[in-house]
């Protein structure tokens, strides 16, 4: 076992141990034959030195269940998008089951995703509208728990990040089915109906057995807005509790990324320039969004994505000046999205 720069003359060579970047996520597991992509990705996570493998010796593998590949991460979350939904149902039924059922359907996928750098890509390249309320309530949960990590929070704090952003919407069970799958804009009066769905979840919450009065307050906060423009209340930054703060930005980030009855899903890129722009007009915790950011232009460097041209591109490097815009490669030719204004990223692909 040696340790090495990371550099062209690894690519071929043998992790012998896991790189984890600077957030305790795992960019890369121990075995990995390096490629090309995997140094351009320890590149953008400035990892000085690595671990690797002398011929005919065996790597340090770690528990099997760290390491998903796709398809064990797309099993594991459809499982959880039914336990989910099925637990949503008795809400709307009439039943409330207790916090540790929901934990039960949540934490097998969320004990993994907190150890995965990459899960979160898998999930933005999945389309479809089906079981969107489900999955858009997993979805917050996994982006609440990563940004409580990337804010440097506690494993307690963390996993409650995941508990509240699971259960933010669970008041629109108590909404009518035909307004959650309208295909068309809602009414003013069908709006103001769906915006109830804040105090429904508050109540709720506060009769659910082992919830506390926070969890309901990120349900009843989720859509307000640091400059008092979001809603049931009105609130403004001091009276809006960090950790409402950090569901409004998951909620935001993940409905604009997922598919919806009426309108389709955009790229995590275009998100991501939504985020910042509702954080430079005071809408949005600026700290939070700056960071996650961060963590989500350096989650794709490699990835493969489409232009809003329609051409399939490589994402090679991040620009620190304008992350949102990166290098990327169409066939043989090289584009800086910083010099083709007009060119975004529409979509991720697998």
């Amino acid at each position: 076992m040696a340790e090495v720069k990371p550099s062209h003359s690894i690519i071929g060579a043998t992790l012998a141990q896991d790189v984890y970047n600077e957030y305790g996520l795992l960019l890369l597991p121990a075995g990995v034959v390096l490629q090309q992509s995997d140094l351009r990705l320890l590149e953008a996570h400035q990892i000085n030195k690595v671990m690797l493998a002398a011929a005919g010796e065996a790597p340090e593998m770690p528990e099997p269940t760290l390491h998903w590949n796709e398809a064990q991460a797309t099993r594991q979350y459809v499982i959880a998008v039914q336990q989910t939904e099925g637990l949503f149902k008795q809400i709307a039924s009439g039943s409330v089951p207790s916090l540790k059922q929901f934990n039960e359907a949540f934490y097998p996928m969320l004990d993994a995703v907190l150890q995965r750098w990459d899960f979160l890509r898998f999930i933005y390249i999945k389309e479809g509208t089906d079981n969107y309320t489900y999955r858009h309530s997993l979805n917050v949960g996994i982006v609440a728990a990563l940004l409580g990590k990337l804010m440097g929070k506690s494993e307690e704090d963390i996993y409650f990040l995941g508990q509240a952003g699971l259960l933010h919407d669970v008041g629109k069970m108590m909404i009518p089915d035909e307004l959650l799958s309208k295909p068309e804009s809602l009414t003013d009066e069908e709006y103001a109906i769906m915006k109830r769905h804040t105090k429904y979840g508050s109540q709720l919450l506060r009769t659910m057995e082992h919830a506390n009065e926070l969890m309901a307050l990120c349900a009843l906060l989720h859509h307000e807005r640091l400059d008092g423009s979001g809603y049931p209340e009105g609130r403004t930054s001091e009276t809006i509790p960090f950790e409402c703060q950090i569901i409004s930005v998951a909620d935001v980030f993940d409905a604009i990324c997922t598919d919806r009855v009426y309108r389709k899903g955009t790229s995590p890129f275009e998100a991501a320039n939504i985020l910042w722009e509702q954080a430079c007009t005071g809408k949005l915790n600026a700290l939070v969004v700056s960071r996650f950011i961060h963590y989500i232009v350096l989650l794709y460097v490699g990835s493969k994505a489409v232009l809003n041209s329609g051409d399939d591109v490589e994402i090679i490097m991040i620009h620190h000046d304008e992350p949102m815009r990166p290098l990327v490669r169409r066939g043989e030719d090289f584009l800086d999205l910083r010099q083709h204004r007009h060119l975004r990223i529409q979509k991720m692909i697998s």
